[in-house]
């Protein structure tokens, strides 16, 4: 369950990673809002400071500069100058209803709030109190006050109340994060299972509802194969043993009946010939069906092993002396090489199974190369076992073959028959051995499970 717990970890990672993302955009956005306020309000400041500026006296009467006008036609509705009375002095747009003197209350409570819902600015000027208006709707205006200490009391509770949050916030991606670790880990588990090949019967629902439920229908599906292909792997097996069986006694009869036609003096040469025919084409099929045999048991682990330790050397010999006492051709010829070193090492594996497959490399030798050829054994200890070769200078093993052995023959392909060399590639299979085409005429073969035999040993071994 390690990747769970990353996926755990990740997860809070992340979590982490955004929250502190989005505590900094939040951060950047209210600097941002604030100096846009400030930055508001001081504009506000300088514009009625610079119109307060334009204001002259001439004559004993009140008036305003071009530039001053400019200034309150940007964003301002109205203006007016009141004196110490409350006296309008000068107005700018002044509406009817507002042009008129005002008292030192109203003086204070539009100063504070609105104007007749106009939100006003004031600013003392030398010529009187100037007033501006700006469009109604347009300014929000409240009055706070409050004690020193309360806003002390704000101000160091702002990180209390920040680091609380995150804190919350920490423990809610906790809580949610363990529950979905809780639902994933239902599924790795049933993962788990069907990677085993066992039945799935997950729990479906919360989250992982979905995924619970196309895990048990696969499940279902994949029992079901594997029940179908148990059924046919049993009758293909119980028809191969029937017809082993029921084959093997005409074929012996044949066999019998061709060896004594061949030694019968009666019959002609051509006669005795026919008959060696026979004998030698029964074998052919008697062999054929040992290799189904054998292939079959050895696809579905039916084939113990016999393990015992052996020597590589002699059961090398004892393959390649066979076909020269069973009588080889004058135009094949086998060259066994055997480094000295391969004489102290022994091999923990079955004897008779590896006999046959080195007799089966070199008997396909010999039976595709029906002009002639030379086939090369060799033997030499590698770094971690002892590495064997076997070659020949005939035709060559097709290119169809090598990869139908190693699995990537294409579909559009039609699969060749090697049903030698299966049983080559599986005997050695099922030793942990390698088997490996370095081209169409060499293969070679990586043998493990090797030790060394001590010198009093090789002496009464040689």
């Amino acid at each position: 369950m390690k990747s769970l717990s990353r996926i755990l970890l990740r997860y809070l990672w992340y979590s982490l990673w955004m929250l502190l993302i989005t505590l900094a955009l939040n951060m950047f956005l209210y600097v941002l809002f604030g100096f846009q306020t400030v930055r508001s309000t001081n504009r506000s400041t300088t514009a009625i400071r610079n119109i307060s500026e334009e204001l002259d006296r001439t004559d004993g009467t009140v008036c305003l500069s071009e530039q001053g006008y400019e200034y309150l036609k940007t964003d301002y509705v109205w203006a007016m100058l009141l004196d110490a009375h409350g006296t309008v002095l000068w107005n700018w747009n002044l509406p009817d209803s507002l042009n008129h003197s005002y008292t030192v209350s109203e003086v204070a409570s539009f100063s504070k709030w609105y104007l007749d819902d106009y939100p006003v600015t004031e600013w003392v000027t030398d010529h009187g109190l100037l007033v501006i208006a700006q469009q109604r709707g347009s300014i929000w205006k409240y009055n706070i006050k409050e004690r020193k200490e309360v806003l002390h009391y704000i101000t160091a509770m702002i990180p209390v109340t920040l680091s609380s949050n995150l804190i919350l916030v920490f423990c809610i991606v906790l809580v949610f994060g363990f529950r979905f670790y809780r639902s994933l880990r239902v599924l790795a588990v049933g993962l788990e299972q069907l990677s085993e090949e066992k039945e799935v019967h997950l729990p479906e629902k919360g989250t992982t509802e979905l995924l619970a439920g196309q895990l048990n229908r696969t499940s279902d599906i994949l029992a079901r194969q594997r029940k179908h292909l148990a059924k046919r792997d049993e009758a293909r097996i119980s028809w191969i043993n029937g017809v082993s069986h029921d084959i093997r006694t005409p074929l012996s009869l044949i066999m019998g009946y061709a060896a004594d036609l061949k030694e019968d003096a009666s019959l002609s040469e051509e006669q005795q010939h026919l008959a060696e025919i026979i004998k030698a084409q029964s074998m052919k099929i008697k062999r054929l069906i040992e290799d189904l045999n054998l292939t079959s048991r050895l696809e579905y682990d039916m084939q113990p092993l016999r393990l015992s330790e052996l020597h590589p050397a002699g059961l090398l010999r004892t393959a390649v002396s066979d076909f020269y006492n069973q009588g080889l051709s004058d135009r094949h010829l086998i060259d066994l090489y055997m480094d000295p070193d391969v004489e102290q090492i022994t091999l923990n594996g079955d004897p008779s199974l590896l006999t046959r497959a080195f007799s089966n490399l070199i008997q396909n030798s010999i039976r595709h190369n029906p002009d002639g050829c030379t086939v090369t054994v060799t033997a030499y200890p590698e770094k971690n076992g002892i590495c064997f070769q076997v070659s020949d200078d005939g035709c060559g093993i097709p290119k169809a073959v090598i990869q139908s052995l190693e699995g990537r023959l294409p579909e559009t392909e039609k699969a060749p028959h090697i049903m030698g060399l299966r049983i080559v590639y599986q005997i050695f299979q099922a030793h942990g051995w390698q088997m490996l085409f370095t081209d169409s005429h060499t293969i070679h073969i990586l043998g493990a499970d090797c030790s060394r035999m001590e010198a009093s040993d090789r002496t009464a071994h040689n």
